[in-house]
């Protein structure tokens, strides 16, 4: 039996409200993901330097993380009421090894003490994390339109 056939998953179609709620949640998981991001980054590169880094970037994590639960777990409903689909959809495969990338960023960032160091490679890190998570928007974006 396929995933999608099982009635938890059916569901999702019978009840008109609930994709879209879905998304909803979604998006929010995303602004404050995002939001907490680029926040502390903006902060690692200099902007409010009157701010102490450290107790932002905890703040900044905490609130990152929420939102990458939120986001994964309204995201992982959504594609759990269509895989078959999904799994053939370009965009979502681009958006999934995004995904990993931004993870694979991440622990590197912390791993190499990126808040404490601020130097050229942690900025450089907040770069690429930006561009990635930007990437990932896009791709969700276009995952409708293939």
């Amino acid at each position: 039996m396929r995933i999608d056939a099982l009635p938890a998953w059916r569901a999702i179609d019978s009840l008109p409200w609930l994709y879209p709620a879905l998304e909803v949640v979604h998006i929010v998981g995303i602004a404050l993901l995002l939001g907490s991001l680029v926040l502390v980054e903006l902060r690692i590169w200099g902007r409010a330097a009157e701010l102490p880094l450290a107790p932002l970037a905890r703040f900044g994590l905490r609130l990152t993380l929420v939102g990458f639960a939120l986001a994964a777990a309204s995201g992982t409903t959504m594609f759990l009421s269509r895989p078959s689909e999904l799994l053939a959809n370009v965009p979502f495969l681009i958006k999934m090894g995004l995904l990993a990338c931004t993870g694979i960023n991440a622990a590197a960032f912390h791993w190499r003490g990126g808040v404490a160091r601020c130097d050229g490679v942690g900025r450089a890190q907040t770069l690429v994390s930006l561009a990635l998570w930007l990437a990932v928007i896009a791709c969700g974006r276009s995952i409708a339109y293939y």
